[in-house]
C-alpha cells in the first residue's frame, strides 16, 4: 500500500484529476484569456451557492480562512465599548483577529461555555463549526441564532465541516472556510459568504479595483454583492483545483459523502473503543475527526510510528487526530487498525516492563 492518508483535517492530498486541472493557467497567454476566466468564476460562484444554500451574490473568494476571518473582523466600525466573544479552545487562526482589535479599544473576551449569559456590549461573535483538536462538532447553529435574534453580528469558521456535512444557515454574517481539507483543493482559496444583512448594511474594509462595479472604472464604485468583499486576483490553480473537486463531490452526492465520511469515523471509533484506547470524540456531535488521548508523548510517538509505515494521522498535543475521507478505502481503515492495535500492545508491554 503506498499510502494511507488519514489526516485530511489537515492538508489534504490533492485528487490526480484537480491537479491535472490546474496545470493549465489562463496567465500563460496574457489577457486573451481573461474574459473567459471571469465567467468561470462567476459560474463557479453558481455553484458554490448551490452546494451551500446561499446566492450567487453571497460568496467571495479570498486566498486563506485567515484572511476571510480578518476581513470579517475589520468590517465593523470598532468602539472602545464594543465586545467580541470567541472560543476559548479555538484554533490561533479564530483568536487572532479577535484579540488584535484592543487597537481599536475593543475588547475579545474568550469563551468556555456558550450557553452562560453574554455581555451587554457585545457586537460579534465567532466560533468554528468543531473543535479542532477532538472534533466535537460546537453548538454554533445556536450561538448565530442567539446572535442573530439579539443584533449582533457572528462569524463562523466552518474549515472542519464544509465538504463533510451541511455548514451553513442563513443568519450567519460571515461564513469562512479554506479548501485545502476537506475539499481537497489545496492552498490558496478559501470562501467567504457574507448574509444578505452584511450586503446591506457594511462596506467593504479592504475594497480593491477589481470589487469596483466595472473595473476599471472608479466612478460606478464598489460591486454591492460579495465580489467586491474579494481581495484581488486568487490564483487560477487554487480556483481549477476547487472547480474540479467540487464537480467530483457534486457527482458523488454530498449526502452520499456524508454518510461515507460517517461510515469510516464510526468504524475506527468502534475499533478504538474496542482496543481501549481512550476516545475524545463524540459519535453524537460529529464531525470527520476522531481523537483519542494517549498522553502528548505517547502521542508523538504513536504518529511518528505511523509515518514509518506509510501511515499519516495528526498529533494535536496530548490527543492523536484521525480524519478519513470517503477516498479512503476500507483497507486502508483495516491496515490503521491493525497498527493502531500493535501501538496498544506496545504500550501495555513497555508498561508492564516498569518496575
Amino acid at each position: 500500500m503506498l499510502l494511507t492518508y488519514l489526516n485530511w483535517a489537515g492538508l489534504a492530498p490533492l485528487t490526480p484529476r484537480s491537479y491535472l486541472r490546474s496545470l493549465f493557467a489562463p496567465e500563460l497567454l496574457g489577457n486573451t484569456q481573461l474574459p473567459g476566466w471571469f465567467r468561470r468564476v462567476q459560474a463557479l460562484r453558481e455553484r458554490v451557492a448551490n452546494w451551500l444554500g446561499c446566492q450567487p451574490e453571497q460568496v467571495a473568494f479570498l486566498p486563506s480562512t485567515s484572511a476571510a476571518l480578518y476581513i470579517a473582523s475589520l468590517a465593523l466600525a470598532w468602539q472602545p465599548s464594543d465586545q467580541v466573544l470567541y472560543a476559548q479552545s479555538d484554533f490561533p487562526a479564530n483568536i487572532l483577529p479577535w484579540q488584535r482589535l484592543s487597537r481599536f479599544g475593543a475588547e475579545g473576551i474568550p469563551v468556555s461555555n456558550w450557553e452562560d449569559p453574554w455581555p451587554e456590549k457585545v457586537r460579534m461573535v465567532s466560533l468554528s463549526t468543531v473543535d479542532y483538536s477532538t472534533g466535537i462538532e460546537q453548538p454554533w447553529q445556536q450561538v448565530v441564532r442567539r446572535a442573530r435574534a439579539q443584533g449582533i453580528w457572528s462569524c463562523v469558521d466552518a474549515i472542519q465541516s464544509a465538504g463533510v456535512k451541511p455548514s451553513w444557515i442563513p443568519e450567519v454574517d460571515f461564513w469562512c472556510a479554506g479548501t485545502q481539507k476537506w475539499l481537497a483543493s489545496g492552498l490558496g482559496l478559501a470562501l467567504l459568504v457574507v448574509s444578505q444583512r452584511v450586503l446591506q448594511e457594511l462596506d467593504p474594509p479592504m475594497p480593491t479595483w477589481l470589487g469596483l462595479q466595472h473595473p476599471p472604472d472608479l466612478n460606478l464604485g464598489i460591486d454591492p454583492t460579495a465580489r467586491g468583499w474579494e481581495l484581488g486576483w486568487i490564483t487560477p490553480p487554487a480556483l481549477a483545483r476547487f472547480e474540479t473537486n467540487l464537480k467530483t463531490l457534486e457527482h458523488i452526492g454530498w449526502e452520499a459523502v456524508t454518510a461515507g465520511v460517517k461510515q469510516r469515523r464510526d468504524f475506527l471509533h468502534e475499533r478504538l473503543l474496542e482496543m481501549g484506547w481512550p476516545v475524545v470524540s463524540c459519535p453524537k456531535r460529529w464531525s470527520g475527526i476522531l481523537s483519542f488521548a494517549p498522553g502528548s508523548v505517547r502521542a508523538e510517538a504513536i504518529v511518528q510510528s505511523g509515518y514509518r509505515r506509510r501511515i499519516i494521522t495528526a498529533q494535536r498535543g496530548e490527543y492523536v487526530r484521525l480524519s478519513p475521507h470517503i477516498f479512503n478505502a476500507q483497507r486502508e481503515l483495516n491496515w490503521a487498525v491493525d497498527w493502531l492495535w500493535d501501538c496498544r500492545v506496545e504500550g501495555q508491554a513497555q508498561r508492564d516492563l516498569q518496575p
